[in-house]
């Protein structure tokens, strides 16, 4: 009895029409190699991505949609799937590799037959599962079930442990004369939860070098070694997509070679465009209603993150860990809140902060500094953030109709002091032509008026800011 269990284990069983048992689904006794059902089985993830992505092809469409940018990273990922490649998303934390996966995860199946009561939801016509082997030979009657797209995804953990990743296998307990549906015998860990899905590794260099070397095995040779030194064939169909983090970042360690030769690297980098940098914020906010953020503080905050990741100012290189994307979705948030909060149609300068609190929450835990000495991480971003509104006043500036300045200049000069939440902006002519050439919707006048008025005191120096929101002409 104890050879006839373990056939079942080491058999690579394959069903047809014409060893096949009674299939059920629903109740009901169906032909899975019909015209309806022949679609759902029988083939490997791969495959099933390949179609897809064609069908993407021809249509002229981006399956990657969600993406933003990225042309040729999409380029390089499509011709990994075509390729049947694995995939190695390789970036800083925060620039889309999770985004990524997920978006590829959009080509698999919607949905799969499965032998029903599976543990890692088999093929019907090709288990890999012991139990499901002897289910399909030996059972007159075997029920099915419909199994969504399965994205499984793996942290990296350092504590990690075989049967968290790979699960139980024990041949001695078949040996022992326990049933092959025993917990004890077969439990799947995660990544053959992924059998007929995609198994997403975050942070794959964080899982302890020799569990690498059972993924490479389960991967590339599809075997188990138990710890009792069996081999055990698991033929698990899976869409293999992995990521970490560059080799001189904090915590991240090695991959062995072994698995590094049977992945492809994708690099994965930060927005290449302002207009990106914005795309991505607006498209991640957690605050969905609320104050409108006009483009030119979508501007100053976007440019704010990007001075700290790049060399155009000094005070950049003094950041050695640079923020990522979610600092610009934070910020967004953030500065929704805090106009919402203040009752403002849409966000203002005011709503920063005396000295930039707002962006302060959405920065200190997003950058490290080369040197610290406990206040100096406040100082930087002060003037991130002072360099962001310059270069974006100098923009608005620029819009300024070159024969409307000297009225504008005349209009401010003939009132004390301009009060930009209670003043209306239609009152000033010249300024009013500027307004509508920043301004997109109504609710924004009051906010274009105030960063109008911004922009000529930090290029002219001939108006002054007296307050939040206050502003009086100083004149040359």
């Amino acid at each position: 009895m104890e050879e006839y269990i373990l056939e079942y284990i080491f058999e690579d069983v394959v069903i047809k029409p014409s060893n096949a048992p009674k299939f059920l689904l629903d109740g009901e006794e169906v032909d899975i190699w019909g015209d309806e059902l022949e679609k759902y089985h029988s083939r490997s993830i791969i495959d099933y991505v390949r179609e897809n992505l064609l069908s993407y092809e021809r249509r002229g469409e981006d399956p990657f949609a969600e993406i933003v940018g990225k042309e040729v990273e999409k380029e390089m990922v499509k011709n990994a799937l075509m390729s049947g490649s694995n995939i190695l998303f390789k970036g800083r934390k925060g620039y889309g590799k999770t985004t990524f996966s997920k978006a590829m995860a959009k080509l698999l199946p919607e949905k799969l037959l499965a032998v029903k009561g599976c543990k890692i939801h088999d093929d019907p016509t090709h288990p890999t599962c012991f139990s499901c082997k002897k289910k399909l030979l030996e059972e007159d009657v075997v029920e099915l079930t419909w199994v969504p797209r399965k994205w499984i995804r793996i942290s990296g953990d350092p504590m990690m442990t075989t049967r968290q990743l790979i699960g139980g296998i024990s041949i001695q307990k078949v040996k022992e004369g326990y049933d092959l549906d025993h917990p004890e015998v077969f439990t799947p860990g995660r990544v053959l939860k992924a059998h007929r899905g995609m198994a997403y590794f975050d942070e794959l260099g964080a899982i302890p070098s020799a569990l690498q070397t059972l993924l490479h095995e389960l991967l590339e040779e599809r075997q188990i070694t138990t710890p009792e030194g069996d081999i055990v064939p698991m033929k698990i169909d899976t869409l293999f997509v992995a990521s970490t983090n560059p080799a001189n970042y904090k915590g991240v360690a090695d991959i062995k070679e072994p698995l590094m030769d049977r992945v492809e690297e994708i690099p994965i980098g930060p927005p290449e465009t302002l207009k990106e940098e914005i795309e991505i914020g607006l498209r991640n906010m957690s605050l969905k209603e609320g104050a409108i953020l006009p483009l030119w503080h979508l501007k100053i905050l976007a440019r704010t993150v990007r001075y700290a990741r790049s060399n155009e100012l000094r005070v950049s290189g003094q950041i050695e860990l640079e923020p990522s994307c979610r600092a610009t979705i934070k910020l967004f948030d953030h500065l929704r809140a805090s106009a919402t909060r203040k009752g403002h149609t849409a966000a203002m300068l005011m709503d920063y902060g005396e000295r930039y609190e707002v962006v302060k929450l959405g920065m200190r835990s997003r950058i490290e500094l080369e040197y610290d000495d406990g206040n100096e991480k406040d100082a930087v971003i002060e003037k991130l953030v002072e360099e962001a509104i310059n270069r974006t006043c100098s923009e608005i500036y620029a819009l300024i109709p070159r024969d409307s300045f000297s009225g504008l200049m005349e209009e401010l000069s003939s009132v004390d002091e301009i009060d930009v939440e209670k003043v209306n902006p239609k009152e000033f002519e010249y300024a009013w032509k500027a307004i509508l050439l920043m301004a997109r919707r109504p609710e924004e006048v009051n906010s274009a008026f105030e960063i109008l008025l911004e922009s000529v005191s930090r290029c002219t120096g001939l108006i002054e800011k007296v307050s939040a929101g206050r502003y009086a002409y100083v004149g040359a």
